[in-house]
């Protein structure tokens, strides 16, 4: 999905900039909806020299502007001429043009994503030109203004997940009209292109299937006898008559995708490493065992489904399927370290939490709202105070080596090894008997409870208190996914401890 986006580029000259919209306008790819100018159907030589006599005190070489502005997919339906010119001139003024000022509008129909092109001169009057400090961060914060105005989709609702193929795109049906299925099929191919990101035909192909179409392809030799393969696209499964990739708007034919596919591999690059750590850093760290249920629903959070083969009722290697991509992945290719080989040894019939992890992103949970709930209030100026807020969540000190650490209260038989890392607390400032009272009562886990039901109580419906009663109060695991931390183990030496 695709916010409100402004594109600016500065010229000399404005001449290729109308001829290049003029052009889309010949071609039927783009229509002309407004122009300053006496006569809005002027021609194009005319729109040039009025817009030259309007800079011609200026020797700047960046005195025109070539804008476009790109709109959310999900707002087509209410992208009418006249809304597109409204928020132009709403664009064009914010940005410090004044109300008179010249330009001209198009509206491009060369991609499914609906977008304009205004060209204007820079100058406004005479020598005066554009303040053009920080303008890119001003349009940046134009186009969020004018997202609420207008109630577009708004940057801050935009996710980065399994995206939704627009109903208009997808293509079931053969179409008889040659210009309507050269513009369906340029939008349908342009929109995988835009919003997937294939290495190499095989994928392409897997998803253009999610808009209806497949490509096929053909070797043939050129005038210069020269090998050449060549592109094409129909409806997938049908034998309705191919288009050329030529035909396209963006033509996206053998030199297109080498070049799509090239720049995909960075991004292909960082989901892998985005799927690896994940899975060693988010899982395996977080439990020594898990099912295979268990695993599939972790993987699920970053939109990954697992599929398991069987041998005999065995579990003998799994695939990947990422959905935001619509394709495969095999492990290994991923990483060595992710073949079934080398993680089969992680899963059992059940979960084993790694305590350690979960201990101390607990407590980082906890630190993190203290310092919210408290913020006059340290673990260095009032260490009893922090200790107790921490016993009172669950949160067990102990005490080893001289130095103090935490354990959660529902590891029952903690080791050396689940235990958090030294928490820097000078222990002279401790009331152990207070502490020891708390956490040694029959009635502790209650206790707990109790104390996450007062903080609840005691605060009006926004407090900080409340948003941490509830989030303890919905489960560790829930904690967890809200507020993950990477932590890395350090291993105590051997010696005696003491519970508090």
């Amino acid at each position: 999905m695709i916010k409100l986006i402004a594109n600016i580029s500065h010229t000399e000259q404005v001449k290729p900039l109308i001829e290049y919209n003029e052009r889309k306008v010949e071609k039927g790819e783009a229509e002309r909806i407004y122009y300053t100018g006496f006569d809005e159907n002027a021609d194009k030589n005319t729109v040039i020299s009025h817009f030259a006599l309007h800079t011609r005190d200026s020797k700047r070489k960046d005195k025109n502007m070539h804008i476009s502005l790109n709109f959310p997919i999900d707002d087509n339906s209410k992208l009418s001429n006249d809304f597109l010119k409204e928020i132009s001139f709403d664009y064009l003024t914010k940005l410090g043009f004044p109300e008179t000022h010249p330009y001209i509008i198009y509206r491009h129909f060369d991609a499914f994503q609906q977008h304009i092109h205004i060209v204007c001169p820079k100058i406004i009057e005479g020598k005066k030109v554009l303040q053009d400090s920080n303008l890119y961060l001003r349009s940046q914060k134009i186009t969020r203004e004018l997202e609420v105005k207008y109630d577009l989709v708004q940057v801050n609702n935009l996710k980065n997940s399994i995206k939704k193929i627009p109903e208009e795109i997808f293509i079931k049906d053969k179409i008889e009209d040659t210009l309507d299925k050269r513009k369906k099929f340029s939008y349908a191919v342009d929109y995988i292109v835009s919003n997937y990101h294939p290495v190499s035909l095989n994928e392409f192909n897997e998803q253009l299937k999610l808009v209806g179409l497949e490509l096929i392809t053909n070797s043939y030799v050129d005038k210069d006898n020269n090998e050449k393969i060549g592109f094409k696209y129909k409806i997938a499964g049908s034998n309705d008559l191919p288009i050329n990739s030529s035909t396209l708007y963006s033509n996206p034919g053998h030199k297109k995708l080498d070049k799509v596919f090239k720049n995909n591999k960075k991004f292909r690059q960082r989901r892998e490493n985005e799927i690896k750590d994940f899975i060693h850093d988010k899982i395996f760290n977080r439990y020594h065992k898990i099912t295979y249920e268990q695993f599939s629903k972790e993987l699920e959070k970053i939109d990954l489904e697992i599929n398991y083969t069987y041998k005999n009722g065995i579990v003998a290697a799994y695939r990947i399927f990422d959905k935001r991509e619509n394709l495969f992945y095999k492990p290994s290719g991923i990483d060595r370290s992710l073949s079934f080989g080398n993680i089969k040894d992680k899963f059992s019939t059940k979960v084993e939490r790694n305590y350690k992890y979960h201990n101390a992103t607990l407590l980082y949970v906890l630190d993190k709202k203290y310092k919210e709930l408290y913020p006059n209030s340290s673990k260095e100026n009032n260490a009893q105070h922090y200790v107790m807020f921490m016993a009172r969540n669950g949160m067990i000190p102990d005490v080893y080596n001289g130095k103090l650490r935490f354990n959660n209260y529902l590891n029952k038989n903690p080791s050396d090894n689940d235990y958090t890392a030294n928490v820097s607390i000078a222990l002279k400032n401790l009331d152990f008997n207070e502490i020891s009272n708390l956490v040694h009562s029959k009635n502790y886990k209650s206790q707990v409870f109790q104390y996450q039901k007062e903080l609840t109580n005691e605060q009006n419906e926004k407090t900080p208190e409340k948003v941490l009663s509830e989030s303890l109060l919905k489960g560790i695991d829930k904690i967890i996914d809200l507020f993950e931390i990477k932590q890395k183990n350090k291993v105590p030496g051997k010696s005696k401890k003491q519970n508090l």
